[in-house]
């Protein structure tokens, strides 16, 4: 029996080495595969995520079951500059700028997600289900449908809910399902999380944390589902107005961010420090009153204050390169 595992585990990693990964495209080509997809469907398996917590570190692979979190960040693959698109990514603090959620697998052994994506500035972004491909890139996805291929990343991570809010999750399934399913039929928009005028003369930019009102972005949309759909509050992941501008003036990343000419006052992009600089203020949102007990707390969710939460907990990767079938 011994010989016989290691000759499959020997044939599946020369298999891995000559079999093309998942099909992958760009951000720009990118469409949602939702509308071939029954979220109801998906199979709660385990699919065996690539992660690296940064860019040198050594691939693992992470056993994911049914609504893990992945956080991702920075994409190899950039639709616009480099430079520019390499910049937006520092207003969000962290090596992490994006959460999507673990639902399953269909039929064929590929596995999905869903995310709250922004596509492009000008374009916005919705709710989709994307496709993350098969265990180990082994599968294909169909050249038909265009997909993000999240491996593609400089960043790639995930966790998950510990045991009680794990379970806590299972209990509100259906509703978080039914939920999820009328998000994704309706398109649910992306969200900017800072809004102003586009005016000079407007000096006030306001902080966005709305819930579900008027769309939501990557990770408020997660947090707001959990609270209002399983009664799971997930705590002291917000930075403050105040935290944003002693981020954008006083970090080394922070002062690299800039705003984009689609969302800025100004024909040019500058930098957010230049902006505070001008005398231009970020207003502070009304605080968000958790309905688990009461208690407020102001600002806009991050993906990495997220990853600090108490009820997540790490994934344990797989110790053997490769599963032996």
């Amino acid at each position: 029996m011994l010989t016989i595992s290691r000759i499959c585990l020997l044939l599946l990693l020369v298999l891995t080495i000559f079999i093309t990964p998942s099909y992958a495209v760009t951000l720009q080509n990118s469409t949602s595969t939702n509308e071939n997809i029954n979220l109801y469907e998906l199979k709660d398996q385990t699919y065996y995520f690539p992660a690296n917590y940064a860019l040198n570190d050594k691939t693992v692979f992470l056993p994911l079951r049914r609504w893990d979190l992945i956080f991702t960040g920075d994409h190899i693959n950039q639709i616009d500059d480099p430079v520019d698109r390499e910049n937006i990514n520092y207003v969000i603090p962290g090596p992490f700028n994006h959460v999507m959620v673990y639902m399953g697998k269909d039929s064929k052994g590929l596995a999905y997600a869903i995310e709250l994506n922004l596509y492009s500035l000008e374009g916005g972004g919705r709710l989709s289900l994307i496709c993350l491909g098969s265990d180990f890139g082994i599968l294909r996805h169909p050249e038909t449908q265009r997909i993000h291929d999240k491996r593609m990343m400089e960043n790639r991570w995930a966790m998950r809910f510990i045991n009680t809010a794990y379970e806590q999750v299972r209990t509100h399934e259906d509703l978080l399902f039914s939920r999820l399913e009328n998000d994704l039929a309706t398109n649910l928009p992306y969200q900017f999380v800072l809004e102003h005028s586009g005016q000079l003369w407007d000096r006030y930019i306001y902080l966005i944390d709305d819930g579900f009102e008027g769309g939501a972005g990557c990770s408020d949309y997660w947090t707001t589902l959990f609270e209002v759909y399983a009664g799971l509050c997930i705590k002291n992941v917000r930075m403050s107005a105040q935290e944003m501008v002693d981020y954008a003036s006083n970090s080394s990343e922070g002062r690299l961010a800039y705003v984009p000419t689609e969302v800025s006052p100004f024909s040019n992009p500058v930098f957010v420090y230049q902006l505070l600089a001008m005398g231009f203020q970020i207003v502070p949102d009304d605080p968000h009153v958790y309905s688990c007990d009461g208690t407020e707390e102001t600002g806009i969710v991050l993906p990495y204050l997220i990853m600090q939460s108490d009820l997540l907990e790490e994934i344990q990767s797989l110790k053997s390169p490769f599963p032996v079938f």
